[in-house]
């Protein structure tokens, strides 16, 4: 079937060749129901981070799931998770997202915490030339005001850079 075609019921896929211009900016805004994940966000702005743990097939999922994806249960339980973790990697954020074009680079961070990753930010780094995978991280949160929200923030263990 040709690139013009479409069955009954699709749309019709059209490639675009040659030269293109890029188009306007476009905020994209939409409110996120939290319902059933309300104690995660609580959770953060008392500095503590949740995981949750399905009470069917004992796997833990951060970020938190209302329902087990394995399984599909919904008797899930909420589990705080340890206060420190170890770096898997990391990166310096130059080319920055929208909504975060007005911060200084940063540093993202991936840990292993207990039986699971969590990202965030890792911060009072100055050089990271000397942060390292392996090194130990103690997980906390921050409030960022430009956003009204609060984000997982790391800070090496045993070392200063």
């Amino acid at each position: 079937m040709g690139m013009a075609e479409r069955k009954a019921g699709s749309r019709k896929t059209v490639k675009i060749e040659g030269p293109t211009i890029d188009s306007v900016p476009i905020t994209y805004r939409h409110r996120i129901p939290i319902g059933r994940t309300v104690k995660y966000w609580d959770g953060l702005k008392e500095g503590k981070i949740y995981a949750t743990r399905c009470k069917s097939c004992g796997a833990v999922y951060y970020p938190p799931q209302a329902d087990c994806p394995y399984c599909g249960s919904s008797d899930v339980e909420w589990i705080e998770l340890p206060r420190e973790g170890i770096l898997e990697t990391f990166t310096r954020v130059y080319a920055k997202p929208q909504g975060y074009e007005d911060f200084e680079p940063y540093i993202i961070t991936i840990a292993r915490v207990g039986d699971v990753r969590v990202m965030g930010w890792l911060i009072n780094v100055k050089d990271e030339r000397c942060v390292k995978v392996g090194d130990e991280v103690i997980l906390g949160t921050t409030y960022i005001e430009k956003h009204n929200k609060y984000i997982i923030t790391f800070q090496l263990k045993n070392k200063q850079c």
